[in-house]
């Protein structure tokens, strides 16, 4: 239909042929097929001149009006309309705020004007298909076969807690040793650590759970207060590690790292934006 307009606006096959890039023979083709469709003749058409019959002149109409709204619908989403903005909606952890990675969104923002970023943060994972979301940022192992996903970052983990709570334990010499310790429950992640030095781990190490919470915050309120241990990424708790709030226990040993994921629904990448997104993240 879209070529079929073209030939009655170019008044000629050779002309649309040639506003659109393909052969003549393509755009005879494609009209002989929309005349059978219809079952009667759009053009009649000689060497020297072409017009349109009674059912042309009808369908011209409402074929006119298909091209100039699919126009004006690509339009919103092209380069030449920066006041129309694409929506691009993206879950990221609270976690993740304070990780590097939280500056390469900020930079895709400011580099993408046409681009309106829609952030909903929560440590609480969602589902992303049930809540619409275009493209998330997640942390830990990635299990649903339903999305498509890329790892762009890592995060290293941490055991803190407070110098009080520190104190009221016997020195640890090894991470057999925290097995008696209280421990704080982060439910982004499970629960266990692996500390080694250069190697795995043959063993999880966890202790007594007394508190469990569903955000960083306030699993960092809960260490800073005394309650226990807690094992949370470097960039989170490194602002009360610098102001002596909290400390690394067993800084020599190093905890499993946390992969950081760019994560989106099988079909999401068709969408420009979140194309753009996700190859941003991944440079």
């Amino acid at each position: 239909m879209a070529i079929f307009v073209s030939v009655v606006d170019e008044k000629s096959f050779r002309g649309a042929a040639k506003k659109l890039l393909i052969s003549p023979s393509v755009v005879s083709l494609h009209v002989k097929t929309l005349e059978q469709q219809i079952g009667a003749p759009l053009l009649y058409r000689s060497t020297r001149a072409q017009s349109l019959t009674r059912e042309g002149v009808r369908l011209y109409e409402i074929a006119k009006k298909m091209v100039t709204t699919a126009r004006d619908g690509l339009e919103l989403f092209g380069s030449h309309a920066p006041e129309q903005l694409t929506d691009l909606r993206v879950a990221i952890p609270d976690t993740l705020v304070s990780n590097p990675i939280f500056s390469r969104i900020t930079d895709f923002a400011k580099n993408h004007t046409g681009v309106r970023l829609n952030l909903m943060s929560s440590d609480i994972q969602q589902n992303m298909l049930r809540k619409g979301y275009d493209v998330a940022v997640r942390m830990g192992a990635m299990t649903d076969s339903d999305l498509k996903m890329k790892r762009i970052s890592q995060d290293d983990r941490v055991v803190i807690a407070s110098p009080e709570y520190v104190a009221s334990k016997p020195a640890p010499k090894s991470p057999d040793d925290l097995k008696q310790w209280d421990f704080i429950s982060f439910s982004a992640v499970p629960d266990g650590i692996e500390l080694s030095k250069g190697k795995p781990a043959a063993e999880l190490i966890w202790g007594k759970t007394v508190a469990l919470a569903d955000s960083v915050n306030s699993v960092c309120g809960l260490a800073v207060e005394g309650l226990g241990v807690a094992t949370l990424p470097y960039y989170e708790v490194k602002p009360l590690l610098d102001d002596g709030k909290l400390v690394r226990i067993l800084p020599e040993w190093s905890d499993r790292s946390l992969g950081i994921y760019v994560v989106w629904p099988r079909n999401a990448d068709l969408n420009v934006a979140t194309r753009e997104f996700i190859s941003h993240l991944s440079r």
